[in-house]
């Protein structure tokens, strides 16, 4: 990952990270856009315990919306950290 980029869950709880790519097929591609998570969104994490899901706050955490994302998901969301 020479590129800067990192799983969606490797980042901590507390940190900000845009949306690079999503590495995964075109349900799940579907499914995170129906939900809001696009290339170039801006997502906080809220709960990163290292098991259960990830829960993340959509816009900076500025009253996007939080969303609980489970690992296999969260595994195939590529960002790119803020800050």
């Amino acid at each position: 990952m020479s590129n800067g980029l990192l799983p969606l869950e490797f980042l901590n709880t507390g940190r900000e990270a845009v949306i690079k790519e999503v590495a995964g097929g075109i349900s799940l591609r579907r499914r995170l856009t129906e939900l809001g998570l696009v290339r170039g969104s801006t997502i906080k994490i809220i709960r990163n315990d290292n098991f259960g899901p990830i829960i993340v706050s959509l816009g900076n955490g500025s009253g996007g919306g939080r969303l609980a994302i489970g690992r296999g998901m969260a595994h195939k969301i590529m960002v790119e950290e803020v800050g």
